[in-house]
C-alpha cells in the first residue's frame, strides 16, 4: 500500500503548474473550437500617398483583362533588335581586324541619313488654290423615304447640369472633365430623353458615343432593381477596336451606378463573353458576327427584351458585308424599342433602315461630314508615274525628318503594314501596327501602347479608320490614298479631333489625281503641296536597299515559325477530335450554311474574276507546266518597290470598279408618296423595293412596316378584325332573315 502511494503526487499549496491547455499546439489542431480573429488595429506600413489625383485614377474603370486570357506575344521587335545588333557587332569586328582603315569612313558609312542643315530645315510647299469659287448648289431628293421630323430647337446649354441629369451621371461627366457639351450632344441627349427616335449624322470626332450612351444610362437608373434580370440595350459597332473604346466609355460614364455593361466582340475569350451575357447585363456592347455566335451558342441568352438598339457608324454596318448578319440581328430584337442610328456619314442605306426600323424618328444633323476638320493642314506629295517605288523612301524621310511621334500612317494591305513595320524598326524608330493578321490581344496592346506614348508611329489598315478616339495624334500619312473621299474624310479625321489642330500628309500618284483634285475643290483651307528634295529621296532609298537583305531574314524567319505553328495546330486539333468523339452535339453552330456563306464571299471577293480567268488559261497548259507554276508561286518572290506600289494601287482600283459598278445599277422605286388622292391605286402601283441591305427592311410597305414593328398587335388586330365581321355577317343574316318573314 505504502509503496501505491508514493507512485500518487499531489499538488502543494506554493507548487508553479504550467498551463499547458493555452499554449498546446495540438489542442489548436484538433480541438474543433471557433479561434478569435487576430485584428490588426495599427497603420498599414505599406501604405504610400499617391502624387496626384491622375495615378489614384489610373485604369479604375478598365476591366478588359477579364475577357484577354491570352497574352499577345510580338516577337518581332525582337528580331529587329537582334538584327541591330549583329550589324553592330560586325562594324566592331571589321574596325578591330583592319586597324589601317579610317574611322570616319566607316561613320560616313554607317550614318548615310546624315543632312545637312540645310537640307533638314524645310521641305518646299506650293499652296493650292481652288481654280473656280463657285458655289456648289447640292440638291436634295423632294421624296424622302421617311418623313423625318426636323429637330431645329438645338438649346446651347452651358452645361451638363443644365440637361436634367441623374446625380451619378452628372459626377461621372464632372470625373472625365467634361463640361460643355458639343453640339451632338446638346441636339441628341434632350430627344433621346423624351424615348424618341433618333437618326443622327455629325462629323467624326464630335462626341457621339456620349451622346447617345448618356439620355441610355439615365434611362437605365430607373429600371426595377428587384425585377427579372434581362439585357435591355444593345450597341452594334463595326470593328472590335472600337467596341472596346464604347465600352471603356460606357464604363467610365456609368461608375458612380449600379448599371452592368457587357462585351461581346471577336477575339477575346469565348467563356468568359458567355459567362457574362449568362448574367444578362444592362448594356450588350458587340459586333455583329460574335454576337450572333453567342445567339445560337450561348443557352439563356436573348435579344426579346432589348429596349434600345443603337447602331453605331450605321453607315459602316449597312453595307454589304453586314447586310445578311444584321437582317439576321434586327429580327431578332424586340419590335417595340427606341432605335438610335448613328452615323459620321449619311447614306441612302442608312435612309432605308430609317424608313422601316425607325417609328416617328427624329433627324438630327448636325454636320454631314462632307468636310475635313477646319483646323486641319492638309498636304500632299506628288509622285510621277516613273517614281511610284518612292514610296517608302518618302515615308522613312518624313517619319525621320519631320513627323517624329504622334503618328498615324494608313496603308491598304496587311502585307504592307508589316514591311512598313520591320523597315521602320530597323531605321530605329519606334513603331507599332494594327490590322486584321494581328490577333486581338496583339491589337489592343499596340493600341494602349500608342495611346501611352511607348509608340511613336502606329501603321493601320482602314481597322483603324473609324471611329477610333486616340487622344493626342498629331499626323495622319496616307501611304497610299483611300478609295473614296468619304474614306478619305474617316482617315483623316484620326487627327484634328475637339478642337484640335492637325496635319495630314498624302502620298498621291497619278492614278489618285481624280481625289486629290475632289479634296482640292471642297477644301475650305488652302492646301500644300509639299515637296522633297530628290537628294534626299535617294538617301533614303539607298538607305532601305542596304536594309532588304535584313527585311528578307526576318520575313524567312516569321515564315518558318508560321509553318511550324500550322503543323501543331493541326496535331492538337487532331488529339482534341480524337478526345471529343463522343460529344460531336458541343459544336458551335452559324445562322448561315456553308454553301450560303461560300457564296457570300464569292460576291464580296475583289479578285474574283481575275481569279477565274487565270484558272481558265491555266486548263489550257499542259499539268507538268501548271505543276511548276505552282512550286514557283509558292517560293518567296523578290518584289521591287514599284510591284509592292502597284499591288496596292490595283487593290483600290479594284475596289473602286465594285463601287462604280453598284451605282450604274438601275434603281427600283425607293421611295412612295402617300397621297389620299392615290389611296385606292396604292395597291397597284406599290412595288417591294430592294437596296444593299436586306430586302425584309427596306420594304417601306404598309404591311412591312406593322410587320417589324407592331407584329404582336397585328395578331391582335386580326382576330378583332374577324370577331368584326363574324359580328357584321351574323348582322346581315339576322336583317335577310327579318326581311324574307
Amino acid at each position: 500500500m505504502d509503496t501505491n502511494c508514493d507512485l500518487i503526487k499531489t499538488i502543494e499549496d506554493d507548487q508553479e503548474v504550467p498551463n499547458f491547455s493555452e499554449d498546446s499546439d495540438v489542442e489548436d489542431d484538433f480541438q474543433p473550437r471557433k479561434q478569435k480573429k487576430k485584428e490588426n488595429k495599427d497603420f498599414d506600413n505599406n501604405f504610400q500617398f499617391v502624387n496626384d489625383i491622375s495615378d489614384y485614377n489610373k485604369d479604375t474603370w478598365n476591366d478588359l483583362n477579364k475577357y484577354i486570357k491570352r497574352k499577345a506575344k510580338t516577337k518581332l521587335d525582337d528580331k529587329i533588335k537582334r538584327i541591330k545588333r549583329g550589324s553592330e557587332f560586325k562594324i566592331q569586328n571589321e574596325i578591330d581586324n583592319e586597324s589601317n582603315i579610317d574611322l570616319s569612313e566607316i561613320k560616313k558609312e554607317d550614318d548615310e541619313l546624315s543632312l545637312s542643315e540645310d537640307e533638314l530645315r524645310k521641305d518646299i510647299f506650293k499652296t493650292k488654290e481652288k481654280k473656280s469659287k463657285k458655289k456648289v448648289v447640292v440638291k436634295e431628293n423632294d421624296e424622302e423615304t421617311i418623313n423625318f421630323e426636323e429637330y431645329s430647337n438645338i438649346e446651347t446649354h452651358a452645361t451638363f447640369y443644365q440637361m436634367n441629369l441623374s446625380r451619378p451621371l452628372l459626377k461621372a461627366i464632372t470625373a472625365m472633365n467634361f463640361v460643355h457639351p458639343t453640339p451632338i450632344q446638346a441636339a441628341t441627349i434632350p430627344v433621346a430623353l423624351m424615348g424618341r427616335d433618333i437618326c443622327g449624322c455629325a462629323a467624326t470626332g464630335t462626341g457621339k458615343t456620349a451622346a447617345y450612351m448618356l439620355p441610355t444610362l439615365e434611362r437605365l437608373l430607373y429600371r426595377p432593381l428587384d425585377g427579372p434580370s434581362i439585357s435591355r440595350v444593345l450597341v452594334l459597332v463595326p470593328t472590335r477596336e472600337l467596341g472596346v473604346q464604347v465600352y471603356q466609355v460606357t464604363k467610365q460614364l456609368s461608375q458612380f451606378t449600379t448599371i452592368e455593361v457587357g462585351l461581346s466582340v471577336g477575339g477575346l475569350d469565348v467563356k468568359v463573353q458567355e459567362a457574362v451575357l449568362r448574367k444578362n447585363p444592362d448594356i450588350v456592347i458587340a459586333t455583329p458576327g460574335r454576337l450572333i455566335d453567342h445567339l445560337r451558342n450561348t443557352p439563356s441568352f436573348s435579344l426579346d427584351s432589348i429596349e434600345v438598339l443603337i447602331l453605331d457608324e450605321a453607315d459602316r454596318m449597312l453595307d454589304e458585308y453586314f447586310a445578311e448578319q444584321m437582317k439576321y440581328i434586327v429580327k431578332q430584337c424586340s419590335r417595340s424599342r427606341q432605335t438610335i442610328l448613328f452615323s459620321a456619314t449619311m447614306t441612302e442605306e442608312v435612309k432605308d433602315l430609317a424608313a422601316v426600323s425607325l417609328d416617328k424618328p427624329v433627324k438630327v444633323f448636325v454636320d454631314s461630314n462632307q468636310d475635313v476638320a477646319f483646323n486641319l493642314r492638309q498636304e500632299f506629295i506628288r509622285i510621277r508615274k516613273e517614281r511610284e517605288g518612292d514610296r517608302e523612301a518618302i515615308l522613312a524621310a518624313l517619319i525621320c525628318r519631320t513627323f517624329h511621334d504622334h503618328v498615324m500612317v494608313f496603308v491598304q494591305t496587311k502585307k504592307q503594314a508589316h514591311r512598313l513595320h520591320i523597315l521602320l524598326g530597323l531605321l530605329g524608330i519606334k513603331v507599332g501596327e494594327l490590322h486584321g493578321n494581328l490577333t486581338q490581344p496583339q491589337r489592343l496592346e499596340n493600341l494602349t501602347k500608342f495611346k501611352n506614348e511607348e509608340i511613336d508611329i502606329l501603321l493601320a489598315t482602314d481597322v483603324a479608320a473609324r471611329g477610333l478616339d486616340i487622344s493626342g495624334v498629331k499626323t495622319v500619312i496616307n501611304f497610299v490614298m483611300p478609295v473614296t473621299m468619304q474614306h478619305y474624310i474617316h482617315r483623316v479625321g484620326r487627327t484634328a479631333r475637339a478642337g484640335r489642330v492637325g496635319v495630314s500628309v498624302s502620298l498621291a500618284g497619278e492614278q489618285e489625281r481624280s481625289l486629290v483634285k475632289e479634296i482640292i475643290k471642297n477644301a475650305k483651307n488652302p492646301v500644300k503641296n509639299r515637296i522633297i528634295l530628290p537628294d534626299i529621296i535617294d538617301k533614303y532609298s539607298k538607305k532601305l536597299q542596304s536594309l532588304e537583305t535584313d527585311v528578307n531574314k526576318i520575313l524567312e524567319e516569321e515564315r518558318n515559325e508560321r509553318e511550324l505553328a500550322k503543323i501543331e495546330n493541326q496535331a492538337n486539333r487532331a488529339e482534341k477530335l480524337l478526345k471529343n468523339e463522343s460529344n460531336k452535339g458541343t459544336q458551335r453552330t452559324w445562322f448561315q450554311t456553308q454553301k450560303e456563306r461560300k457564296e457570300e464571299k464569292e460576291k464580296l471577293s475583289l479578285t474574283e474574276k481575275q481569279n477565274t480567268n487565270k484558272g481558265q488559261k491555266q486548263n489550257k497548259e499542259p499539268s507538268n507546266i501548271i505543276e511548276e507554276k505552282k512550286k514557283r508561286s509558292k517560293e518567296p518572290k523578290q518584289e521591287t518597290a514599284e510591284d509592292r506600289a502597284k499591288k496596292e494601287l490595283e487593290k483600290i482600283a479594284a475596289y473602286q470598279a465594285r463601287l462604280a459598278k453598284r451605282k450604274n445599277k438601275q434603281n427600283k422605286i425607293r421611295t412612295v408618296v402617300e397621297n389620299d388622292k392615290f389611296s385606292s391605286n396604292r395597291k397597284a402601283s406599290l412595288k417591294r423595293p430592294k437596296s444593299s441591305f436586306a430586302a425584309d427592311l427596306t420594304n417601306t410597305s404598309k404591311k412591312a412596316v406593322k410587320k417589324m414593328r407592331y407584329e404582336a398587335n397585328v395578331k391582335k388586330n386580326q382576330s378583332k378584325r374577324k370577331s368584326a365581321k363574324s359580328l357584321n355577317i351574323g348582322k346581315k343574316d339576322s336583317r335577310s332573315n327579318f326581311k324574307r318573314r
